[in-house]
């Protein structure tokens, strides 16, 4: 049987063979909008005030399938996506907030009540990783990127105020979307995921 090496050089020394460990703070968000949206706000003006963000999760939705009458297992039927949150810092001219409420406005007019076409409320959201080395925001560049597809906002929180903190504003947009594609350097395709799609990787 061979030994067992617990020791933290032999460890690091694995680890780095994989390309060591990787920060989470070195990240960017780029949000593409509706082209027929109307708003003061460029998106690329608001991009970098993104805070926090996840990359889009996946779940197999199952239910139970009883064999021979005997015993039942569980067996998958459907894969499942949740919204994508991005936490995105405040200014003082309320920008941000004022980009994803002309969104909002978009999809449904305030006044009218008049809801707009999918095709037509629909954006891109990017969300891309970096390693260490790159010094400048370029998806291209990216460790890891992922593309949000035919995306739009489902949820934007409220922001709250309070005398007990002086911490900076932030708040949180929720994104829905329905599909998303992956992609690292050196891939000869992206995969390809839908939202409800039951194909799996395309």
């Amino acid at each position: 049987m061979a030994t067992k090496d617990f020791s933290a050089s032999k460890f690091m020394s694995r680890l780095d063979a994989l390309g060591g460990p990787i920060k989470k703070n070195r990240f960017s968000v780029e949000v593409t909008p509706p082209i027929t949206m109307r708003s003061s706000i460029r998106a690329d003006s608001i991009n970098f005030l993104a805070k926090a963000v996840s990359f889009p999760a996946k779940t197999l939705a199952g239910t139970d399938f009883r064999y021979a009458g005997k015993y039942s297992i569980k067996v998958p039927y459907e894969t499942t996506y949740e919204a994508v949150a991005i936490t995105l810092l405040n200014t003082g001219n309320y920008a941000p907030r004022r980009f994803w409420g002309d969104w909002f406005n978009h999809i449904q007019e305030n006044d009218t009540k008049n809801m707009q076409y999918y095709d037509k409320f629909v954006g891109t959201v990017t969300i891309s990783h970096y390693l260490d080395d790159v010094e400048s925001i370029n998806p291209t560049k990216a460790a890891h990127r992922v593309t949000l597809h035919n995306a739009w906002p489902i949820t934007m929180n409220a922001m709250e105020m309070t005398w007990e903190s002086a911490e900076v504003m932030d708040f949180q947009v929720d994104i829905n979307y329905e599909w998303w594609t992956d992609h690292w350097p050196g891939d000869v395709r992206a995969s390809s995921i839908t939202a409800g799609d039951t194909t799996g990787i395309r």
